[in-house]
């Protein structure tokens, strides 16, 4: 409080906007499964289904988080987060020949262990510099024994060790120099098999050149430095090559710059040059460097030039394209033995299709994933799956559909023949050369039971309700009989499994226009997981989260994979199952709104979402409280500020009753904080609301009252 000794009138700011509280986002949702490529078990936000391609890459035959992700944009959503996931690296070796000897026929492997291995996986085999992906076909465990799809390549000796790889891994390749050492490895900056259609052009280059000079001053007397006509071009560090025109040694050295004197036009060599050079003579320089350039496809999309291998130039290549730095690749300098300038990478090397490396064994870690992978390891200090969502605090929805995977047919692509330039054209530039890609090998996807679909659900529904931010989508699983009867008798049983206030259940799956669609199949069904959160976010974003995430038109669906009528939803409603049905004229909608709670209180998803979002935007901000004098003014200053919140929200129709007062009520006075209470340093708010709930059925009374027609609703 200022101390004022002068009589006047004075203006004092006092900050009443740390005291308000606002309503957070609720339309944010958070899904866990596999994706072509992007960051593992890290959460990434997408703010469009641009920017999901971008991150997460497109559709798989084999995953449904694309489709959940296109789901979610397509009908009104904002703001996804994805976090990917993917079975973990495994490897193994062939057994001695002592023990065991390889089979001639390649079709199989003995190995140490098998752990990790199984069938339906891309399994990386490697020998000294060979590498091939090959498909498993089975698992002998009695045998310890790898089956393959197809035998070994003729170019694996049998009787010495050959090493094997499966789960997730990023697609590499190793730049070699002019001595066969490998130089600079390339690799893509995210696991999966994506990364195979990723190439590299390597080019060496000499964009400066310059000569030493002995006018208007003389060169220096020692040889630990050159005064030349021009700098420009040459770095500090920089590699250079040095020779003398029409000398009688023809004498080539190659010497990195120290350091640089721009206003005497003088470089600084690392070590002297050699005293076979004639100093009176002119000695001609020129710069040595490198570029790569980045190839999806076939297609140029990025380059960087002025490449080094020396850690303290400015562009050196784990600067310019190391982690974090590129699109698509990353570079690691693997410090060849050779002398420079053998170490750079050469253009002619053996491994290279027309100067291009072809970025090989990308894997994408499918067939191996287990429900661990999705929920997290709840003992491990590393947060993976489900678990890299719990610092996440804006997200308020979460799902799992890749869960309920299913093995499909792979999608088979024909490769398009390269457009040719046009030879009417003088500007036409000839098409990219790319080395032929091979093969794409296509991992089998897993199948989990119904009691890991069940554990990963259950997992997810606890997740919910230990971060009490967020609300769980559960989809149903996929069952065996294909009879509607059946299919609801089965769904029932289902959701007795569940009982929380913090999930709700939505059946049965959508289907949509797939595009990745091949022959007759040209529709798919996916969970309904997708659709329903894109709801939930395009209500909360037009009306509020007190509206039921119901009754509204999905886009980008066709049908539904079980009809249902209104007696089928009469027996699922009840029992919180949330039913998807197609309406004549009106499309498909989802056609309820209940959590799987058992307790009528929490019957109503808006209901269980509406509160808590009260409870975190009180949470949050009143933040500023805390440490504050426990006196009258603080129990005021928090009961204004939470009415205040209360009552905006019973004005946007969130709250039920006619008034405030039926609406809410605040207590946050003496009665309820005692001295007992104020000498432990508490302050306690009680806060009761009465959230508005849905009109889930509408009556209309119709009949006749003397000469008049009546009704009441």
């Amino acid at each position: 409080m200022p101390n004022y000794t002068t009589p006047g009138v004075y203006f004092e700011f006092v900050d009443q906007a740390a005291t308000a509280i606002t309503a957070i986002r609720t339309d944010i949702a958070a899904f866990v499964g596999v994706a072509e490529k992007g960051p593992l078990h890290t959460p990434a936000a997408a703010n469009s289904w641009a920017q999901f391609q971008a991150v997460f890459g497109g559709f798989l035959p084999n995953a449904y988080l694309a489709y959940a992700a296109k789901a979610f944009f397509e009908n009104g959503g904002r703001r996804f987060y994805g976090v990917r996931v993917a079975a973990p690296v495994a490897t193994t070796v062939t057994v001695s020949p002592m023990v065991h000897v390889q089979p001639a026929d390649r079709s199989s492997s003995f190995v140490v262990s098998v752990e990790g291995f199984i069938a339906g996986a891309v399994v990386t085999v490697k020998q000294g510099s060979l590498r091939y992906d090959h498909l498993l076909q089975a698992v002998d465990s009695t045998s310890v024994s790898l089956i393959w799809q197809q035998p070994l390549e003729p170019a694996f000796n049998l009787t010495q060790p050959i090493e094997f790889a499966t789960g997730a891994a990023a697609a590499t390749g190793d730049l070699l120099d002019s001595n066969g050492h490998a130089t600079v490895r390339v690799q893509a900056i995210t696991p999966g098999a994506w990364g195979d259609g990723l190439a590299v052009r390597v080019v060496q280059s000499s964009p400066a050149a310059t000569r030493t000079v002995n006018t208007p001053l003389p060169q220096p007397p020692g040889r630990e430095a050159s005064r030349v006509e021009s700098v420009t071009g040459f770095r500090k560090y920089s590699l250079v090559k040095i020779f003398q025109p029409h000398s009688p040694t023809d004498l080539v050295t190659y010497r990195r710059v120290a350091d640089i004197d721009p206003g005497s036009r003088m470089l600084i060599w690392d070590t002297p040059l050699s005293p076979t050079y004639n100093l009176a003579q002119p000695i001609s320089l020129e710069v040595l460097e490198f570029s790569l350039s980045v190839l999806v496809k076939g297609e140029v999309q990025e380059i960087f030039s002025g490449l080094s291998l020396v850690p303290g130039h400015a562009r050196y290549v784990e600067k310019i394209a190391g982690p974090g730095l590129s699109n698509y690749v990353q570079a690691t300098d693997l410090h060849s033995p050779s002398a420079p300038p053998g170490n750079l990478p050469d253009p002619t090397a053996p491994n290279l299709f027309s100067g291009v490396l072809a970025l090989a064994n990308g894997r994408d870690g499918i067939a191996a994933l287990t429900p661990a992978d999705f929920t997290g390891d709840p003992g491990s200090e590393t947060r993976q799956g489900l678990r890299a969502l719990e610092d996440v605090e804006e997200v308020s929805m979460v799902a799992i559909p890749d869960i309920l995977i299913q093995p499909v047919p792979p999608v088979l692509t024909v490769p398009q023949p390269r457009p040719q330039p046009d030879p009417c054209l003088p500007c036409s530039l000839p098409a990219p050369v790319a080395p032929p890609p091979a093969p794409a090998l296509v991992e089998k996807a897993p199948t989990f039971s119904l009691t890991q679909v069940y554990l990963v659900q259950q997992a997810l529904v606890a997740h919910a309700e230990t971060q009490k931010n967020r609300i769980a989508i559960l989809d149903p699983p996929i069952f065996s009989a294909p009879s509607e009867s059946i299919g609801l008798s089965e769904i029932q049983s289902w959701k007795q499994r569940f009982d929380s206030t913090y999930a709700a259940l939505y059946y049965p799956w959508v289907v949509v226009y797939d595009p990745l669609a091949s022959g007759s199949r040209i529709v798919r069904a996916i969970p309904p997981s997708g659709h329903t959160a894109g709801v939930y976010a395009n209500s909360d974003l037009t009306i509020g989260v007190h509206k039921a995430p119901a009754n509204v038109a999905l886009e980008w669906a066709q049908d539904v994979t079980a009809a249902i009528d209104a007696a089928s939803q009469g027996i699922l409603n009840p029992l919180g199952i949330n039913c998807i049905r197609a309406f004549a004229g009106r499309g498909l909608r989802i056609y309820g709104a209940r959590t799987v709670s058992s307790d009528p209180v929490w019957r109503y998803v808006n209901v269980r979402r509406l509160l808590m979002m009260i409870e975190e935007a009180v949470r949050d901000s009143i933040q500023w409280s805390v440490f504050e004098p426990n006196n009258f003014y603080l129990r005021q200053m928090l009961a204004v500020a939470i009415s205040g919140f209360l009552e905006a929200l019973w004005e946007k129709g969130a709250l039920a009753g006619a008034t405030p007062s039926e609406a809410f009520y605040v207590k946050c006075d003496d009665s309820n904080n005692p001295p007992s209470v104020t000498d432990l340093g508490e302050v306690i708010a009680e806060v009761g609301v009465a959230p508005s709930i849905p009109a889930e059925f509408v009556v209309f009374r119709i009949g006749r009252t003397e000469n008049t027609l009546q009704v009441t609703e």
